[in-house]
């Protein structure tokens, strides 16, 4: 159990401050296009690769993390799926201290998902903005590296905006919390980055 810890700190340590190779990257269909910046570099497709390194080092953290906690059979029980789902959220958040907003959703990159969510969002009738925003009760607080609540539902993530959005590593998902874009581990259910205030509150 101890032989995994190492392995886990050196991909913390990545996610936290490591430097990420910037090369472009063709857009994902309804992406923004961009002029390249005056050292050639497309600016989108070099934001979105560093994205999606940032995402892959996760699933990296998150395999290395997986492995201390015990496996569960095929007989497992509902309950105990639920334990282990519980045990593996603590986990994570244990071994990743020091998260902060915008570990994911990088600076650079934030821009440019900030463009294709409201250009879908603008595009939308009336009645679809105001579904996709759903207050977020008094009484629930969301986080990084927070366990995401159990009374807020998992709705399903609009499919357009979805096709727009660079694909996610499998075991990561998109989830919209109120005006917030969440960043979900699945087998966590922990958040594992938020993007604030990036839905606008329809205007009728």
């Amino acid at each position: 159990m101890t032989s995994q810890a190492p392995a886990v700190v050196v991909v913390i340590a990545t996610i936290a401050c490591g430097s990420l190779s910037l090369a472009a990257q063709e857009p994902a269909p309804g992406a923004p296009q961009t002029a390249v910046n005056q050292d050639g570099v497309n600016e989108y497709g070099a934001a979105t690769k560093a994205f999606l390194d940032r995402l892959h080092e996760y699933m990296t953290f998150h395999n290395n993390v997986e492995k201390m906690v015990p496996p569960i059979t095929q007989t497992s029980s509902p309950e105990e799926i639920a334990k282990r789902e519980a045990a593996l959220g603590a986990t994570l958040i244990k071994q990743r201290p020091d998260a902060k907003e915008g570990d994911f959703f990088i600076k650079e990159y934030q821009p440019h998902l900030i463009k294709i969510i409201r250009e879908d969002f603008v595009s939308r009738p009336m009645a679809d903005r105001k579904a996709l925003i759903v207050e977020l009760p008094k009484d629930v607080k969301i986080g990084v590296n927070m366990v995401y609540p159990p009374t807020l539902p998992l709705a399903t993530f609009p499919g357009k905006l979805l096709k727009a959005l660079p694909e996610l590593p499998k075991g990561l998902e998109y989830r919209i919390v109120g005006q917030h874009l969440i960043l979900r581990d699945v087998t966590g259910n922990v958040i594992v980055d938020i993007l604030r205030n990036v839905f606008p509150i329809p205007r009728s």
